[in-house]
């Protein structure tokens, strides 16, 4: 009974600020493109996941991340800043459901589109439109313990502490966002691929991670919002959404080749769907794998199916009103 409540307080604080699919009311001008919108449906959502999945993770009650984003910017519509302060917890199925620690990564995103690009050599290679981006970002697990276990004497060992040994990196990441609106019925149906770099400074992160973590990184990602399959706008395609992720991960890795595929391969595949009745409230499926996302948890491999709800942090409609000249 205790799982069940503890579940059913998470659903509400997710549903709480269900209201339109995140990608209703983009552009309604032939000018104008879906830039501003895109940016803030492609952020890191809030999503609450049903347990711990199907694959190697230990038994949960859910992984929970709660992503809240700030904008900021001017009567422009090419640019916007953005805040995004993420804290991902994973409660325990164990006595009191502990969370151990927690991660935090806030990320601080600059966003330039690119009208250069449109009607250009590259624009028919990609997608027509195009915007960058450049990112700093933090990633921690909030403690101050020492990295790795001691013994009984105080001598440190090669075993990581999972649960509070301090784990602090930093990292600087550009890339490249092409995209393409394709309007049937009223309704945006948006493709977007997107191409990013990511470099951890070796100053910028405890000593012990070095030669372990792999600082070096390569993103795409490549998404689907609204499915342009079936005749009517209201069909079940029209309210998905579906996601690809994949990335190579660089550097040295604890003696890992540098063409292990099992360690340094990252992807991710997920499908999204927003029923009507819940408005901006998702389902989703979601593969993963690839290194543990979860703070110093990174030495460990990722293969796990899990199922859960996904929901935007604001409501699209508000914020479009700042965004209108």
């Amino acid at each position: 009974m205790k799982k069940i409540l503890l579940m059913a307080l998470l659903v509400s604080s997710l549903a709480a600020r269900g209201q339109e699919s995140i990608i209703a009311d983009t552009a309604k001008q032939e000018e104008e493109t879906v830039f501003l919108p895109l940016i803030y449906a492609d952020r890191k959502l809030t999503y609450l996941t049903l347990f711990q999945g199907l694959g190697n993770l230990p038994p949960l009650i859910t992984e929970a991340r709660f992503s809240g984003s700030y904008f900021v910017k001017k009567n422009a519509r090419n640019w916007a800043l953005e805040l995004n302060l993420n804290l991902t917890l994973r409660i325990h199925d164990d006595y009191s459901f502990p969370i151990y620690t927690p991660s935090y990564n806030p990320v601080f995103t600059y966003y330039r589109e690119m009208p250069e690009w449109d009607n250009s050599f590259m624009s028919r290679v990609l997608f027509d439109h195009a915007y960058w981006e450049v990112s700093a970002g933090h990633h921690s697990n909030g403690q101050n313990d020492p990295f790795y276990k001691e013994d009984s004497l105080g001598n440190a060992t090669d075993e990581i502490d999972l649960k509070a040994g301090n784990f602090s990196v930093e990292y600087l990441e550009a890339g490249i966002s092409t995209f393409k609106n394709r309007k049937r019925d009223d309704i945006d149906y948006i493709s977007n691929l997107k191409l990013a770099f990511r470099f951890y400074p070796s100053k910028w992160y405890v000593p012990e991670v070095n030669d372990l973590y792999g600082v070096y990184r390569f993103f795409g990602t490549y998404n689907i919002y609204r499915i342009p399959l079936g005749k009517r706008n209201d069909n079940f395609f029209s309210r998905s959404r579906f996601r690809m992720h994949a990335g190579w991960i660089f550097g040295n890795m604890g003696g890992y080749s540098p063409a292990d595929v099992s360690k340094r391969l990252i992807s991710e595949v997920t499908y999204f769907y927003y029923p009507e009745w819940l408005a901006e409230i998702s389902f989703f499926a979601k593969y993963y794998h690839g290194q543990d996302y979860y703070n110093v948890n990174f030495r460990r491999t990722l293969d796990v199916f899990q199922i859960g709800i996904a929901s935007n942090p604001i409501n699209f409609k508000d914020f479009s009103k700042y965004l209108k000249k």
